[in-house]
Order: structure tokens, then sequence, then C-alpha cells
């Protein structure tokens, strides 16, 4: 179900996801023209940071490699020694949550959700594959359709056309498909689109249809319990893939893997219908997504609260009209004004990542308030 190139695949897509949260140059690390080791043109401190997570996933302590193929036979080996992969919590802001796959569990969804993909002839991942979503349907699906996997970067201006081939599925994202929209890109005939990380807004996926998309799929999951859901239009509520069961005698449902007996908290607040079907109305965990990345508006909140200019902040997703970042709203300490903008934009980008940024900053001398004394947005 794994195996050497896989693993390869994994490590290269740690060091790129990495790369891009540090805002270093992949293209120069990346470069196979160049004479140095990859290791070589590797920072120092991603090389550290990559070393560190790539012990925890695939289970073994931490060490140092000289080479990425030496660093690949370890954790492949390691694998096949221990027979899990963990897996933390995408894009979370606040201390990674571990989750634990067996090999076992890892094999249930694989063929667990290959039945939703038959006529399936190559899968095209854009999607980072050390992740739950991009590993389920980009590394461990293929395998379990006996079908190849084409890996290329989320560009929507490629020349889609000239790529695509009928039995393709295509692993995106719903910002990779809100660009695909907007570029008017067609479906070649007998290609499937699938979206997941988060909610695929009703005008994007009537949109793909209308491009000629034989199929769209939406997954609903999480990195603690991997694929739980699916729907492939957006009025339909999402049903459990066959591997789950679900319990209904709570306020909120529960489910559990068959081949398990311990039942599971849904990540979100849902609607149920029908047993099996369930529509997810918000995040129980306090989060965000911004660009398919859970991000939490209250830790972004207290690194900006931290600076010496600011007295008083809020920070909150920004309305569908104004975008699909984060905003913060911001009451200056005495002997401060708006002109230290700069300095406060400096101070955050050194302490988060390029999601949890705000894109917008307001100014008041109070916090905004409903009538009721609630925080309010602005």
């Amino acid at each position: 179900m794994l195996l050497l190139n896989d693993v390869k695949r994994i490590l290269t897509d740690m060091f790129r996801t990495e790369l891009a949260r540090k805002k270093a140059d992949a293209l120069a690390v990346f470069d196979e023209n160049s004479q140095a080791d990859f290791f070589e043109r590797v920072p120092q401190d991603i090389l550290k940071t990559v070393s560190d997570k790539a012990a925890i996933f695939f289970g073994y302590e931490p060490r140092v490699f000289s080479s990425l193929d030496l660093m690949t036979d370890y954790a492949y080996a390691a694998f096949l020694h221990g027979r899990k992969l963990t897996f933390l919590t995408s894009g979370s802001t606040g201390t990674p949550k571990r989750c634990i796959h067996t090999l076992a569990m890892i094999e249930e969804e694989a063929y667990g959700v290959a039945p939703d993909f038959k006529g399936v002839k190559r899968v095209v991942s854009l999607v980072p594959s050390n992740h739950m979503y991009g590993f389920t349907f980009t590394v461990t699906l293929p395998h379990a359709l006996n079908v190849p996997a084409l890996v290329l970067p989320a560009l929507p201006t490629q020349p889609w056309s000239d790529i695509l081939q009928e039995g393709d599925l295509i692993a995106g994202f719903p910002l990779f498909w809100n660009y695909w929209v907007r570029l008017e890109n067609p479906f070649p005939k007998g290609v499937h689109a699938m979206s997941s990380t988060a909610p695929c807004k009703k005008e994007i996926i009537d949109a793909l249809y209308s491009l000629g998309a034989s199929q769209f799929t939406e997954i609903y999951g999480a990195s603690e319990t991997g694929a739980i859901a699916r729907r492939h239009h957006s009025t339909d509520a999402f049903e459990l893939f066959p591997f789950w069961d679900v319990s209904l005698t709570d306020d909120q449902p529960q489910i559990k893997r068959k081949s398990q007996n311990s039942w599971l908290t849904l990540p979100d607040e849902v609607e149920t219908t029908q047993g099996r079907f369930l529509i997810p109305i918000k995040r129980s965990d306090a989060c965000v997504q911004v660009a398919g990345i859970n991000v939490f508006p209250k830790r972004v909140e207290e690194v900006l609260a931290a600076h010496p200019a600011v007295k008083a902040c809020r920070v909150r997703l920004m309305r569908p009209e104004e975008g699909e970042r984060l905003k913060a709203f911001i009451v200056l300490n005495e002997g401060y004004t708006q002109e230290h903008l700069g300095i406060i934009r400096t101070y955050l980008a050194q302490r988060l990542t390029v999601h949890e940024l705000p894109r917008t900053f307001t100014f008041g001398s109070e916090l905004p308030v409903s009538a009721m004394g609630k925080d309010a947005d602005w």
C-alpha cells in the first residue's frame, strides 16, 4: 500500500511545505541542474524542521541524514516496522495534534473510498501528500485502483487541454477551483474533479459542472479521522463512506470505523438526515480555514496583542465580499499612530505563517461591539 517512491514523494512534499511556509526559494532548492546535493541547498532551519516532522510521521527517533535517498530508505524501513503513520493536524496554529493511522486503517480507507471512483484511469494530484487528504486520495487510492498518479503544481494556467485525458481524477482544493472557474477552463470529456480541505462554494461546484466536469466529489474529513463522507452536488448532504458506523443517540452524532470499537466526535457541528447523511454547520474547534488551511484567529490575536503598539485587537475571517483571508481591528496605545502599521506587519510576519497574516487592518478608538455589548464585525 505504500512504496519507497511514495515515501520519497511525501518527504519532498514536506520540504516544499516548509519552504513555502518560510517563503524560501523552492526553485533554487529543487534545481535539478545544480551540482550541489539537495540537502546542501536546503536552509538548515528547514532541514531541521522537516527531519523532526518526518521522524514523527514515519515513527523513528529524530536523526540527521546526509541525503534525501538515505532519509527515504530509513523512513520506509521505519514504516514497514511500525506499520503506522502519524499525521499532524494540518495548518493548526496551536500545538499540532498527532493523529495515528495504522496500516490497517490506511488500507481500510483506501479500499473503502475506491468504489466511488470506478472508471478512473489516472489520479492527477495538485495537493501535498504529507497531509491526510493528499495521502489518501493521491497516494493510497491510486494503489487501490491500480492506476498511476501524475503529480503537478497547482497552477490553473497550465495547458490542461493537453495534459488531461479521459478517465482522469483531479485532486484539487477550493482555492484552486475558484481560479479554474475564473479562467473558465473547460474539462475534457470524462474528467472528474475532487476537492477537500475546506468547503467548496455552491457557485463553484455548479460552475465546474457547467465547464464540463464529468463528476465532482467533495470530501469531508479531518486529520484525526481521515475521509468521513462525500457529496457530488452543491445541494447534496454528505454521505458517510461505507467503512463508518454512526450513532445518533447524542445531541451531536458520533462515528466509528467498523473495524474499531471507539466512537469519535465529528470535527464540526452537523445536521443529520436519513441516518448516514450529514450537513456540516460550523467548526467545533474555533478555527477558520484560509486557502484550505486551518487557522485559529484567537492565536493570531494573542500574537498581535503582544506588540507594544497594540492596546486591544480583534481578528476574524473576512466576509465573502471582502476576500478569503483574515482581517484585524486594532486599538493603539498612546504614542502610536497608524503610521506604525509597517512595523506591526513586520512583527507579525516574523511570528505567523502566511495563512495567519491578516490581509487588512482597521484602526479605531475602541473595539467594535453590538448594541448588546457583544463583539461585532467591522
